[in-house]
């Protein structure tokens, strides 16, 4: 089967993606004439229509752009960013042909023929082409189409939307193309000029032992390509294993709220690059080039592996906040780690309603509000003692499927919060309120509290909102209520302590969880909320 060839060239890449890039107030507006400058070269690389209606074109000096326009907006032009933009469109196309190669500064190269049986003809296949690019607002695109890599170029440049399927049509559509646009340097093109040799077609009539001996094997080599007798030299285009994305900003930023908008646009491509795979990420690195001082480097967690943009932007906002940049930043690069398969979930139709964020996404947010060592997971442990029954400890960096957040301590001078009843009431009440026939224990028991007062045991035992750090010696008038409850410690624990529970009001209305030890002592140990 005949190869054929498809040459995508973008002419205003770089200038057609600019409000994506940056999605905020310093965006230039593009209603007004606008150019990008090559930083070396001093010329107009890229103008817009308004500038184009002006007389500005691409070549033309900075100086003789300013002329036609006073107020011309001067924009760099970067070929990094140039670059990264390209291999962005490759990746799209990627997902329609696999044979695909770059074409720098702003084209693809794209091998047709073994795809056409898979869409059913050239004509579906550029429709399926695109639409893919017309997802892209503002993208200016034409293409050409040959037997080979090169005249696919040339016809593209010459004739756009002109496709050559035979040898014979590429030869006609070709004959006259200038010469100018050979990819030859420009001695060997002058050199053509000179002997009045001005179209393809008036070239490819020499001998070519004659061109050979006049022009070099260079001149031989290239039309031979163009001809389909010496493959051509491409670079095939392989999507990267590990997603890695940098972005140079139009202008100095000094504050982290203006850093959201750059950044937005990074996570875009990290989610498009995730669901292309079928994946999600649970780590994120955000380097950050300073000016004249070294890169600040930027790790970000999340518990529950995630893919979309906005849950990734809603992280780094609460990480960010705490941010105080040293230095301008110049530009910021993205990489992402820690990689997992999408799972497919369904919902149920009876579950109802549930919360917006599900426990490993909230624990995310704490974690990128407060610190990862400052969000720790409650456990519970086999002791009688309520001190004793709970702590808490680190998380797991990597995915843990089940986490019950705990909530941050109120601070206070003479409160000391230490954790949440409700880890206390699943281990206490279920260890103190046995009945020795389902524990090799004694069951509790109670005991008179002082001469006169009397209590009752409690068939159900109450648990305070939450417990002080440690027990606190009772220092104020309290009135006792009924309900009265022995814990004991194990044996094994070291020095074992039974204690008396009540509950009690103090006088500015509190309730509050006390006990009484075998030497009479009594402390505060928790209030009720």
């Amino acid at each position: 089967m005949q190869t054929l060839w498809l040459y995508l060239y973008f002419p205003q890449l770089q200038l057609d993606l600019l409000p994506q890039l940056q999605a905020d107030a310093a965006t230039p507006d593009l209603s007004k004439p606008v150019v990008l400058l090559h930083p070396q070269q001093l010329q107009v690389q890229q103008a817009n229509p308004a500038a184009q209606a002006l007389g500005i074109r691409p070549g033309q000096s900075l100086a003789h752009a300013c002329a036609l326009c006073a107020a011309l907006q001067v924009l760099p032009w970067q070929s990094e960013l140039e670059q990264q933009l390209l291999e962005l469109l490759a990746q799209d196309c990627y997902q329609l042909c696999a044979d695909l190669a770059l074409a720098p500064p702003a084209a693809l190269w794209l091998r047709l023929d073994p795809m056409l049986q898979l869409y059913g003809g050239l004509d579906s296949f550029l429709q399926q082409l695109e639409q893919l690019l017309q997802q892209k607002p503002g993208l200016q695109f034409q293409y050409g189409g040959a037997v080979t890599a090169e005249a696919a170029r040339l016809l593209c440049l010459t004739q756009p939307g002109q496709i050559a399927p035979t040898q014979a049509a590429q030869r006609l559509a070709l004959s006259q193309c200038p010469v100018t646009l050979l990819d030859l340097t420009p001695a060997l093109l002058q050199q053509l000029q000179r002997l009045g040799i001005g179209q393809l077609g008036a070239l490819l009539q020499l001998p070519a032992t004659e061109l050979s001996r006049r022009f070099g094997a260079e001149l031989q080599h290239y039309l031979q390509q163009i001809q389909g007798q010496l493959p051509p030299l491409l670079h095939y285009y392989q999507p990267p294993e590990q997603f890695c994305a940098r972005l140079e900003l139009w202008y100095q930023i000094e504050h982290h709220p203006q850093l959201l908008a750059p950044l937005r646009h990074l996570l875009l491509q990290l989610q498009h690059y995730l669901q292309r795979r079928a994946r999600r990420c649970y780590q994120l690195q955000l380097e950050l080039s300073l000016r004249d001082q070294p890169p600040l480097c930027l790790k970000l967690h999340s518990p529950q592996a995630e893919a979309l943009a906005e849950r990734w932007l809603a992280l780094w906002q609460l990480k960010l906040e705490a941010l105080k940049l040293p230095a301008p930043v110049l530009a910021m690069q993205l990489q992402a780690s820690q990689y997992c398969k999408e799972e497919m979930h369904s919902a149920d139709l009876y579950q109802g309603k549930q919360g917006q964020y599900s426990p490993l996404q909230l624990v995310g947010l704490l974690q990128a509000k407060l610190g990862t060592a400052q969000v720790r997971r409650p456990t519970e442990h086999a002791a009688f003692l309520p001190e004793l029954a709970g702590s808490s400890q680190a998380l797991q960096q990597a995915g843990e499927q089940t986490i019950t957040p705990q909530l941050p301590a109120p601070e206070m001078a003479a409160l000391q919060l230490h954790q949440p009843a409700a880890l206390y009431a699943t281990a206490v009440s279920r260890a103190a309120v046995k009945t020795p026939a389902q524990s090799t224990h004694s069951a509790p028991t109670a005991a008179p509290l002082a001469p006169g007062l009397s209590a009752t045991l409690s068939a159900t035992p109450h648990r305070p909102a939450f417990l002080f750090a440690a027990p606190v010696p009772l220092q104020q008038q309290v009135q006792l209520m009924p309900g009265l409850e022995r814990i004991q410690s194990h044996w094994w624990q070291g020095q074992a302590q039974a204690r008396d529970y009540l509950t009690a009001q103090s006088a500015d209305g509190r309730w509050l969880w006390l006990y009484r030890t075998e030497q009479q002592q009594w402390f505060v140990h928790g209030v009720f909320a």
